[in-house]
């Protein structure tokens, strides 16, 4: 009996293991449009165009958001330091009139079209976004949920008030900064 639990247990775990989804890819739709490839670890060899601070309630320096292009795909990677590691990130890439938000205009972090849960903890997670679909200047409000010596915090990347009565943030940034 023992010899048959051994054996139902470990081809339970092979089969998870061997079934999970891989988080190197990830296709998630943003307007009826598969448009996003998600990776574990940034890709090395990129133009890299611009960093912003990664505030953690609203006083700890968690870590940075960073903006790359890779071909024709927008790159936008969240990067921890120290002791913080990434528990769930939203990100918004668009228009700047279009960020998702109620009527005060607060930001609806769960309209944001990219999205990733990040359940065992990351220091690094990036976005890969074709360059196609986005205008030349855009809005990016990188969320983050965070874990750090303060304990679990939300996160902004930092740049202007979002709106409504919340400390969200979000950044300009036109494509052409970084010679496309």
């Amino acid at each position: 009996m023992k010899s048959k639990l051994l054996i139902l247990l470990v081809s339970i775990a092979f089969t998870f293991g061997c079934s999970k989804e891989s988080d190197q890819e990830v296709l998630q739709k943003n307007n009826s449009e598969d448009i996003l490839v998600s990776r574990e670890e940034p890709v090395s060899g990129n133009a890299f165009c611009t960093q912003v601070d990664l505030i953690a309630g609203q006083n700890y320096d968690s870590g940075n958001v960073e903006v790359a292009i890779d071909g024709e795909n927008l790159l936008i990677t969240y990067t921890m330091e120290g002791d913080w590691v990434l528990i769930a990130t939203h990100l918004y890439v668009g228009d700047c009139a279009e960020r998702p938000a109620n009527n005060p205009g607060n930001p609806l972090i769960g309209q944001f079209p990219y999205a990733t849960s990040h359940t065992q903890g990351t220091t690094s997670y990036t976005y890969s976004i074709p360059m196609a679909t986005l205008p030349n200047c855009i809005c990016i409000a990188a969320h983050a949920e965070v874990s750090g010596p303060s304990g679990r915090e939300t996160a902004w990347a930092n740049g202007l008030p979002y709106g409504g009565s919340s400390w969200a943030m979000y950044f300009e940034y036109c494509l052409s900064q970084c010679g496309f």
